[in-house]
C-alpha cells in the first residue's frame, strides 16, 4: 500500500509489481458516494439528518470522506447519540452545515501549524534554510494549482525569485532538500505525512488532502507567517 497519488509510483519502487497492481484513488470521491456513506451511518445509527443539511454537506465538503463523516459525528455528539438508537432520531434540522465544516478544518490547525513550523526548521539550523523556502511555493499557490502537484521547475523558479541568494541559489540544494521530503516527515516524527517528492517526475505532492482543505480556509499571510517567511517576502 502506497500514499503517492501517482498510479505507477509503486511500480516504480519496484519493477516485479508490474501487471500485478492496480491503482484506487482512496481520494476520489463522487457526491452520489458521499450520500450513501451518509446513508449507511444513518442506518446502523437509526437516526436520520435533515435532507437540507445532507444536500448542504455535500455541497460543501470539498469532495472529501473525512469531511462528510466528521460533519456527521460532530452532529452525532452534539445531541449525545454515541450508539444505536432505540427509536429514530431526527437531526441537524436547523445547523447550518457550512459551520459544522468550518469547525472541522479547524480542528486540524493546530497539527497542521505543526507540520509547517517543523519542516521549517529542518533536520538542522543551515545558511540557506531551504525546508523553509520549499514551503513558500507551497503556501502561496493555489489549491487548485496544489492538487495536481508542483513541478521542480517551477518550485525553482519561485524560490530562486525570492531566496535570498537569488539566480545564485545552487539547484543542488533545491534538489537534496525536494529528495529529503519524506525522511524529514519521518524524522520529525509527523504521521501521515504531507509531502511527498516523486524524484521520477520531479513533482512535489501533497498526500495529505487535509491539509489541501486546511490551506484553502486560511489567509496567506498568516499561512506564511507560520513559516517565518512573511518578513523575507514583504
Amino acid at each position: 500500500m502506497g500514499v503517492w497519488l501517482e498510479e505507477n509510483r509503486l511500480i516504480v519502487h519496484n519493477g516485479d509489481l508490474t501487471g500485478r497492481v492496480i491503482a484506487v484513488n482512496a481520494d476520489n470521491w463522487e457526491r452520489n458516494q458521499l450520500r450513501r456513506v451518509i446513508e449507511k451511518g444513518e442506518s446502523i445509527l437509526n437516526v436520520q439528518f435533515e435532507l437540507s443539511f445532507k444536500d448542504e454537506l455535500i455541497e460543501n465538503c470539498y469532495d472529501s470522506v473525512y469531511i462528510v463523516q466528521e460533519a456527521c459525528r460532530k452532529v452525532c455528539l452534539d445531541n449525545n447519540i454515541e450508539g444505536t438508537q432505540q427509536s429514530l432520531s431526527k437531526l441537524a434540522k436547523e445547523i447550518d452545515a457550512t459551520d459544522v465544516v468550518d469547525s472541522v478544518v479547524n480542528d486540524q490547525s493546530a497539527r497542521y501549524r505543526s507540520f509547517i513550523r517543523a519542516f521549517r526548521d529542518g533536520f538542522q539550523d543551515t545558511e540557506l534554510e531551504m525546508y523553509k523556502w520549499l514551503l513558500f511555493p507551497i503556501l502561496s499557490a493555489d489549491t487548485d494549482d496544489l492538487e495536481g502537484g508542483l513541478i521542480y521547475a517551477d518550485i525553482r523558479k519561485q524560490i530562486q525569485n525570492h531566496h535570498p541568494r537569488g539566480k545564485d541559489l545552487n539547484p543542488g540544494n533545491l534538489t537534496q532538500a525536494l529528495q529529503s521530503t519524506a525522511s524529514l516527515q519521518v524524522d520529525k516524527g509527523i504521521k501521515p505525512i504531507i509531502l511527498d517528492y516523486d524524484q521520477t517526475n520531479r513533482r512535489l505532492s501533497i498526500v495529505d488532502r487535509g491539509f489541501l482543505i486546511w490551506l484553502d480556509n486560511q489567509q496567506e499571510e498568516d499561512l506564511l507567517e507560520y513559516a517565518s517567511l512573511d518578513a523575507v517576502v514583504k
